[in-house]
């Protein structure tokens, strides 16, 4: 045995050949037992995996599950973004699209991977999430690549959830969408939180509507100041789904024109107030699509992007408003129902967030100090949110 000559990286341990190497992004090299003898053929084999792991490392393709998949380590490793994304994104597209576009997927997801694969999905903590956003934005050429990488990460993540792998996603919104001219959603936007100056107010909304071409975009537009629900979510929604003054969001369409769980990874029932009751009401009696919202050709959203930023532009300038991104209907209708007074906790569960402190963060100014508990649907109380609310005008 002490004869044989052993290449580097290769060594005898208990008896059996072990090899060492280092996955990116460790400082450590790992080591593991090939449970064989240190035989020259065997010796040769174990180079042999040597040289194959050190080239996937090298072009960022490690999967430790490849080479070893019963390695006690892959419990924890599946929670890691990488794994995560190679097997509930990358594997899970194969099939499903065209080659060319998987090939397309699959680079960029290895760009992901190189960069933020470490992070461990599972314990990822609200700092950690926005870093990595941030880190997403600065480091993609254009808002379209940066919100592709994000998405591709909502994707493996939500698959994820479904799979028992995670418990929840806990990136929520920093996997968001990004918005060239909009703060919001942005490492600094979230650390301030939005000003009053970065949502629309109930007579701007009421301004916009008008200003909408189609009475189709009309009933489209009240909706979502007045749901409160993301464009994703309103384009997926079915008549299944509805049982008004309730609705049940159960999916969401991505901008992709995937259909998956909500952010949350969960279901949730929402009240809809009058003015959305209405338009959606007034929506389902003019189509017998099986989606609630259809365009204006009477087909089915293909994806969540509900308008292109040139529409939208031309609605606001329509209606004499600076540009702010289709998603501050949201943001405007949480703004609404702080002002109103609506409890926290009772936002953040219509919203979709699992507590207040999102609420607390993005949405802080707009809460006031007294909390009676009002209602966006009592139209003395949207009477008093409109004057406490400046036009910008």
């Amino acid at each position: 045995m002490s004869d044989l000559e052993l290449p580097k990286g290769i060594t005898i341990h208990r008896d059996k050949l072990r090899i060492a190497f280092r996955p990116p992004n460790e400082k450590n090299q790992w080591k593991r037992s090939l449970g064989i003898p240190p035989t020259k053929a065997n010796i040769k084999a174990a180079e042999q995996m040597l040289n194959a792991i050190r080239r996937d490392i090298s072009l960022g393709q490690f999967d430790l599950s490849q080479y070893f998949p019963n390695d006690p380590s892959l419990k924890k490793d599946e929670r890691m973004l990488g794994p995560i994304i190679r097997e509930h994104f990358i594997k899970a597209k194969k099939g499903r699209v065209k080659g060319s576009t998987h090939n397309s997927y699959s680079i960029r997801a290895e760009w992901v991977i190189e960069n933020y694969g470490h992070i461990d999905a599972a314990n990822v903590s609200p700092k950690e999430a926005m870093e990595l956003r941030e880190g997403i934005i600065s480091k993609s050429p254009s808002p379209e690549i940066a919100t592709f990488r994000l998405w591709l990460i909502r994707f493996a993540v939500t698959r994820a959830v479904r799979a028992l792998v995670l418990e929840e996603d806990r990136f929520g919104p920093m996997l968001d969408s990004v918005e060239s001219k909009s703060k919001a959603l942005t490492l600094e936007g979230l650390r301030k939180g939005i000003e009053a100056n970065e949502v629309f107010t109930i007579d701007e909304a009421e301004r916009i509507v008008k200003a909408c071409s189609s009475e189709n975009r009309k009933r489209l537009v009240t909706f979502l100041f007045w749901s409160g629900l993301r464009p994703g979510e309103a384009a997926a929604l079915r008549r299944e789904d509805i049982c008004l003054p309730y609705i049940i969001v159960k999916r969401t369409l991505t901008q992709y024109g995937d259909e998956q769980s909500p952010k949350s990874g969960r279901a949730r029932k929402i009240y809809l107030p009058s003015s959305a009751r209405l338009a959606l009401e007034q929506e389902l009696r003019s189509h017998d699509s099986e989606r609630a919202w259809v365009t204006s050709l009477g087909k089915p959203y293909t994806s969540s992007r509900l308008f292109t930023t040139k529409h939208w532009k031309r609605i606001l300038d329509k209606a004499g408003l600076a540009y702010l991104a289709p998603y501050t209907t949201r943001h405007s209708f949480a703004s609404w129902m702080l002002k109103a007074g609506e409890p926290e906790s009772t936002v953040a569960a219509h919203l979709g967030h699992t507590d207040t402190a999102m609420i607390r963060r993005v949405y802080g100014k707009f809460i006031p100090d007294a909390k009676p508990v009002w209602t966006l649907d009592d139209p003395k109380k949207v009477e008093i949110v409109k004057n406490s609310m400046i036009s910008k005008s």
